[in-house]
């Protein structure tokens, strides 16, 4: 049966870093999009993060292999990028100041909510919050 998730970008950014402390599970929730257990929508925002991320992290060269790559993912109907319209921005702007959450947090909670998906996250201080509003799954 598939599963509809929503990613945050800690479990992308885990996936591409080498030695991440995380990196072997984002591989494992990697391995199950690919193999179609997992269907994935997320913010578009998640997008421009891990590539800032990768590139803060690794450098530039390795983020801009990255950025090509969750391109490939997107042509392939393996990711699915939810854009950030005006709508979507009041109720995040809702559930920032309802959880207390992170800006970008409260955009990625907002997706999943949306969405009715459950949301995948390495940030404890995001799940914790985000539990009040969707499924959540940690590390």
């Amino acid at each position: 049966m598939v599963k509809e998730v929503t990613l945050d970008s800690s479990v992308l950014v885990s996936a591409f870093v080498k030695g991440d402390k995380f990196r072997a599970k984002a591989r494992r929730i990697i391995e199950k999009v690919f193999s179609g257990e997992f269907r994935v929508v997320t913010s578009a925002i998640v997008f421009v993060e891990v590539c800032g991320s990768v590139a803060r992290r690794v450098g530039v060269d390795k983020a801009l292999l990255v950025k090509d790559q969750l391109v490939k993912w997107d042509n392939m109907n393996f990711i699915g990028w939810s854009e950030l319209t005006g709508k979507r921005m009041g109720e995040a702007a809702e559930l920032a100041v309802e959880l207390k959450l992170r800006g970008m947090d409260a955009i990625v909670v907002q997706v999943a909510k949306e969405k009715k998906r459950a949301l995948i996250t390495f940030d404890e201080e995001m799940a914790e919050k985000a539990k009040a509003a969707v499924e959540v799954f940690t590390h």
